[in-house]
């Protein structure tokens, strides 16, 4: 009778298990895993007013938010094998998370609200493929390469470049009619007359193409600044060297 159990338990965990591993298969095509965490940080899914702990081996799909508390870092890896990391007190929105085994084409984009992002970007085999990381007023995306990205309080950001390049965007106003709280729209004055000097703000002015050892800086006001080189030196600091040392670890 003991035999019989045993053996009865026996599959049973065997099956458990090959559908926790389908289920992990399926699930990592569009969703971040926390490969590490050192200190706290939560996840909040949409509309849900408290945050859930997050531990390692946890899954973050679309539309949640990391927040990690002080003195905290935490590590996404996602479906294609970017890696991303967040410093204490950052905030990062999840607004895209999709991966084809297939054709290897993927979709990552994220909000950084806050806080400090370090990410390393598998190389992108698709032409439609992307990874771009949002803040308030500017939009950072790339090719493959290794990067960081800074967003103040004062919706400012800062990104510097290790290796490759990124292109970054300013971020289109919106210019959504404001509407009643019954849902019609709100009368709005016709077009006013604009004071000389003025011109046109062509696209140029608002793409610009970050080099390898090179950082821009965004103003609150979303106004971008000429590219400028650095060094390693100039930038060491704990966080840098403990991101370089964690891409040396995991051979990325």
């Amino acid at each position: 009778m003991l035999k019989r159990f045993l053996s009865h338990l026996t599959v049973v965990t065997m099956l458990l298990c090959l559908s926790g591993v389908a289920y992990n298969a399926h699930a990592g095509d569009d969703a971040a895993i926390v490969t590490m965490l050192d200190g706290s940080a939560q996840a909040f899914t949409k509309g849900a007013k408290t945050g859930t702990r997050l531990k390692k081996n946890d899954q973050l799909s679309k539309d949640q938010e990391v927040k990690v508390g002080e003195k905290s870092r935490i590590e996404l890896k996602f479906p294609d094998g970017t890696v991303m990391r967040l410093s204490e007190k950052s905030s990062l929105k999840l607004s895209d998370v999709s991966y084809d085994q297939a054709t290897q084409g993927k979709n990552v984009k994220v909000n950084l609200s806050v806080g400090k992002l370090w990410a390393n970007v598998k190389k992108l085999t698709t032409p439609d493929s992307k990874v771009e990381v949002k803040t308030v007023n500017a939009v950072a995306g790339v090719r493959g390469t290794v990067y960081r990205v800074n967003a103040e309080e004062d919706n400012s950001a800062q990104v510097k470049v290790y290796d490759g390049s990124v292109y970054v965007d300013g971020t289109p106003k919106d210019t959504s009619k404001p509407v009643t709280q019954s849902g019609g729209p709100v009368p709005v004055a016709g077009p006013q007359p604009v004071a000389p000097p003025y011109h046109e703000v062509s696209m140029e002015e608002w793409h610009v193409i970050v080099k390898s050892f090179q950082q821009i800086t965004i103003s609150s006001q979303g106004v971008p600044s000429q590219p400028q080189d650095f060094t390693p030196q100039q930038d060491m600091d704990d966080w840098v060297k403990w991101n370089q040392e964690r891409d040396k670890q995991l051979q990325l």
